[in-house]
């Protein structure tokens, strides 16, 4: 099998996450002990872990790991021949489904937000290969998320080119036309996208007669508005997966999708599902990446079991492999 250089720097990006989170927790389990040590009466005697004095090397590797990792998604598109026009359309989708744009006549900003490293990485990589532009990310430890702010005034413009409502003070719903205009390709990435920024996958739990049986569900959005809604449908509709609408009572002129057919969840799994490394943010599968929690939704779905307890160990079991057991870890990390 022959080996491509960029095969070569994804092993290499993956090595770097995996040498600095399992020095990181190697460095955790001693700390305690180290501290103990310089703390203790004959601490003149003692020196503390040295691994202690490499932490920030442990955390610029796991970044820069993290970097490689969603640098190597836009290099699988740009092989596809995706031109700057694609691209525009994947950022669209990024900045309608979490972001925002702000415009005072001297500044120009686009916001994006998210508890996500891996998608903030995808989304200042997308800048910087559209806009020439560097975006800076800042920590939001009170949220335990992120927010990436990129200066450009050609961004803003364009956006507003592309989404009116985005410069509407009557807080419009922005628009996704640009995205359904685009071809096959990039409307599947483009979606891949937004749901890996507003999407959500969990299971439900349903009594049988002789135990308990567990059914995906797979959705986008919660508050959505309405009409941004009926795009978002018409753009998984179009790539195969079907979904439905849903309306919170709540909360009127707004909605959500979702699905918990097989086929359309296949669908979305057979597309790439979401964005490579993006990780489940809450619930009792936080930490868990998501393609591989639809896997194991998928493989044990409508089996019945005793339980509800026995069916969430059986959906930890297939979904925790080291490597995902590693990116919850680095996950947790990097939220503090």
């Amino acid at each position: 099998m022959r080996i491509r250089p960029k095969d070569i720097w994804a092993m290499i990006g993956i090595a770097m996450v995996l040498a600095g989170a399992l020095s990181l927790a190697f460095t955790s389990l001693t700390m305690e002990e180290s501290l103990l040590d310089v703390c203790s009466a004959d601490s003149t005697a003692r020196t503390p872990n040295a691994l202690l004095t490499y932490l920030p090397l442990n955390y610029i590797a796991i970044a820069l790991g993290v970097a490689s990792y969603s640098r190597d998604y836009l290099d699988r598109l740009i092989e596809k021949r995706f031109k700057a026009r694609d691209l525009k359309r994947l950022f669209l989708g990024a900045v309608v489904a979490g972001g925002s744009v702000h415009f005072n006549g001297k500044k120009y900003c686009v916001r994006y937000y998210g508890k996500d490293a891996v998608m903030h990485s995808v989304f200042r990589n997308l800048a910087y290969m559209i806009y020439y532009a560097r975006p800076s990310t800042v920590e939001v430890k009170s949220r335990r998320s992120y927010v990436t702010q990129l200066y450009s005034k050609e961004a803003v413009r364009e956006l507003l080119e592309l989404s009116p409502e985005f410069g509407s003070r009557s807080g419009g719903a922005p628009s996704i036309s640009f995205i359904l205009e685009g071809k096959a390709e990039t409307q599947v990435e483009a979606a891949r996208i937004i749901m890996s920024t507003s999407g959500w996958l969990t299971c439900t739990f349903s009594r049988r007669l002789n135990g308990m049986a567990a059914y995906p569900r797979l959705g986008l959005g919660s508050i959505t508005p309405l009409s941004l809604n009926a795009q978002y449908k018409d753009l998984m509709d179009g790539i195969g997966v079907k979904m439905n609408v849903a309306q919170d009572r709540r909360y009127t002129n707004s909605g959500y999708l979702h699905t918990s057919e097989l086929c359309s969840i296949d669908a979305f799994r057979e597309k790439g599902g979401f964005v490579e490394g993006t990780l489940v943010k809450r619930g009792a599968f936080s930490g868990i990446e998501k393609n591989e929690l639809m896997n194991a939704i998928c493989s044990v779905s409508r089996r019945v079991e005793g339980s509800k307890d026995e069916l969430l160990s059986l959906l930890r079991e297939y979904s925790s492999s080291a490597e995902e057991n590693l990116q919850m870890y680095i996950n947790r990390i990097m939220l503090g």
